[in-house]
């Protein structure tokens, strides 16, 4: 599946700063990057980076005199996610996990996973294997918590989504990976541009180690696990930010689309996804 990518970002700059932005589709084994154009306007020198262990791909600006300055990207990608069924998931055990593996077990800055263990285990100790318990965090998440856009903002935790009982794609994605991760199933966050996303936007999903392998998916139920276009991966919102500013920055502006190319493309279903899962790693 071939997807188009459009980014559009104003940002306001007051003093002279630099910031990072994350907003590359990422180059592994299950993504092409086909074309891609990045355009920084007023024009002026950026440094590219690239995270050798997650693939997160980082444009370095420094921005010495205040204005607007204008960025677009666009790129013309090619996914091919792995779908699997039940029978290919063998179940497999925290001593077998890889040292990278078992660090997507630890509390993170806004996924409190050693706070939920006794109501991961209330809600979910009746699930016989991890994936059973992963669809069972998902139901319970879209059962009671609202998606309610601008309820939330940098600072909301797993913890905070839980006793206000509302939040936006970030939010959700925090909340399932804590979870999961009480239930000592390694967890990610995963960003990405997302095919008819509504509103348009940047979209958070997250994966978890199942099966031996990394499976990805969308507790809001916005997006198809196989129709998005991957942007980076870490253990929670914190290192994977869109915009990271160092001195104040403030977006103006933003237009975001994700066109699939092939017009027989369809969404996975509600039961679909009970019965098949996507992996982009």
């Amino acid at each position: 599946m071939t997807f188009k990518i459009t980014c559009e970002l104003d940002y306001t700059v007051t003093s002279p700063l630099t910031f990072l932005l994350n907003i590359r589709a990422q180059k592994n084994a299950r993504q092409k990057v086909l074309e891609e154009k990045f355009h920084l306007t007023p024009t002026m020198p950026h440094v590219k980076h690239a995270d050798e262990v997650t693939g997160n791909r980082f444009d370095q600006i420094t921005a010495q005199v205040p204005g607007i300055y204008q960025v677009r990207y666009e790129a013309l990608v090619e996914n091919s996610p792995e779908i699997l069924s039940r029978k290919d998931l063998v179940d497999t055990e925290v001593h077998e996990f890889s040292l990278e593996v078992l660090a997507c077990l630890y509390a993170s800055r806004y996924c409190q996973s050693d706070r939920l263990g006794n109501l991961a285990a209330q809600q979910f100790g009746h699930c016989e294997t991890p994936i059973e318990r992963v669809l069972a965090v998902i139901a319970w998440i879209s059962e009671h918590i609202a998606y309610v856009s601008g309820s939330t903002n940098a600072s909301t935790s797993a913890v905070d989504s839980l006793v206000e009982r509302q939040g936006v794609c970030r939010d959700f994605a925090h909340l399932g990976i804590a979870m999961c991760r009480a239930m000592n199933i390694p967890a990610r966050y995963f960003t990405a541009y997302a095919h008819e996303l509504n509103p348009p936007d940047f979209h958070a999903c997250f994966e978890t180690w199942v099966g031996g392998r990394w499976l990805l998916w969308d507790a809001t139920g916005l997006a198809s696990p196989d129709g998005v276009v991957h942007i980076g991966t870490g253990r929670d919102a914190a290192e994977v930010s869109v915009c990271t500013s160092f001195g104040n920055l403030q977006l103006e502006r933003q237009n975001i689309t994700c066109e699939a190319m092939d017009e027989n493309y369809q969404k996975l279903t509600a039961e679909q996804l009970q019965q098949v899962f996507i992996s982009h790693a």
